[in-house]
């Protein structure tokens, strides 16, 4: 292979891992051990397979040869970390996705075609090295992958304009668009359910209720002895 594009393919390896780290920092404020960040962490995986076989790019010699179809191999594993990374996404999204106007489950939603688009791309891969793994010789000729590019760069513009949009960049557009309307910036009214029982005591001191009958007790005394001094004289 040519050593500048060996090069380009390590370097976009890496980049891959930097993103992985930056969906990380997406989720800040979660912690590390949450449910949504399993995605995440799965990318990261991915990530460092892809880095792995682009390293060993440069050693593939012919197509039986053991560098290329440890290739195969390793790239095929990472295809399917990044299905199941596709997956976790759209549940994690599915779980923590704020619906609002311009914000929902729909074809009109960025951020909707962006993980079908990744999804896509990924299934489409995962197929791509299936068939390299089953017919090596192939491997050259099959560019069925550059589908699952394309869909990739697709899916990435979309997800451009979905943040954007939840940046409140789109402010200008009309509200049919429903663009303008970041999440956050809408306030409903809801309405005040009724309250039942007695209202909620904060308990600061346990021994606070004996405190206050024990005061209640003295000045009940003191009363009394009053009433009787009253009555005696």
């Amino acid at each position: 292979m040519n050593e500048y594009a060996n090069r380009i393919y390590i370097g976009l390896a890496a980049v891959n891992i930097l993103v992985a780290f930056l969906y990380i920092i997406a989720w800040r404020g979660r912690s590390w051990f949450d449910v949504v960040l399993i995605p995440e962490y799965l990318n990261h995986i991915q990530a460092g397979l892809y880095l792995w076989s682009s390293i060993w790019y440069s050693k593939q010699d012919t197509l039986g040869g053991f560098y290329t179809i440890a290739i195969h191999r390793i790239e095929l594993t990472a295809s399917c970390v990044e299905l199941c990374a596709a997956i976790g996404w759209m549940v994690s999204w599915y779980m923590t996705y704020t619906r609002t106007l311009g914000r929902g489950f729909t074809l009109d939603d960025p951020d909707t075609m962006g993980y079908l688009t990744t999804t896509s791309n990924t299934l489409i891969y995962l197929v791509y090295n299936i068939q390299i793994n089953i017919y090596p010789e192939t491997y050259g000729s099959n560019q069925i992958f550059t589908y699952a590019d394309i869909l990739g760069f697709i899916g990435s513009i979309y997800y451009i304009f979905g943040t954007l949009r939840d940046e409140n960049w789109f402010w200008f557009l009309p509200l049919a668009g429903q663009y303008g309307i970041a999440a956050g910036r809408i306030h409903v009214d809801t309405r005040t359910l009724p309250k039942f029982g007695n209202p909620n005591i904060l308990i600061t001191d346990l021994c606070r209720r004996r405190k206050v009958n024990t005061e209640k007790n003295k000045l009940r005394e003191q009363t009394i002895n009053i009433d009787v001094l009253s009555t005696y004289f």
